[in-house]
């Protein structure tokens, strides 16, 4: 195997640089076509979602995910009886297939595992 010698800083320069076909991929107006439009629901509990949480013992209270989340709050109210799409809800929350994306903050990422472990022991 044949190596070429770089300086560091081409080769920084070179990880720097986005793959061919990256920076459309990352423009605003892609996010724009391939994003729903929002919903009232985005910002919002449901009642549904207001219901649940009453039902939800303290300690697993999603408090800062409530604050800054709603539609997943929403979402997770709407999964709750199905424990199956549940399940599958929180796969997705937890497990990020995408990359590039930063993930929710401590405290909110604390909160859903603490919901999953809670939820997992709830019977079907």
């Amino acid at each position: 195997m044949d190596f070429e010698p770089v300086s560091i800083d081409s080769a920084r320069a070179a990880l720097d640089e986005l793959p061919e076909g990256m920076a459309a991929l990352l423009a605003n107006e892609y996010w724009e076509k391939v994003r729903r439009a929002p919903l009232a629901t985005d910002r919002a509990l449901t009642g549904r979602a207001m219901a649940w949480l009453g039902t939800l013992p303290d300690e697993v209270h999603p408090r800062a995910t409530v604050a800054r989340y709603a539609r997943i709050v929403n979402a997770l109210a709407a999964a709750w009886g199905d424990a199956f799409a549940r399940e599958k809800y929180f796969d997705h929350l937890l497990n990020d297939r995408r990359r590039g994306r930063r993930g929710f903050p401590v405290d909110v990422e604390r909160e859903l595992s603490a919901l999953c472990r809670y939820a997992s022991g709830l019977s079907p």
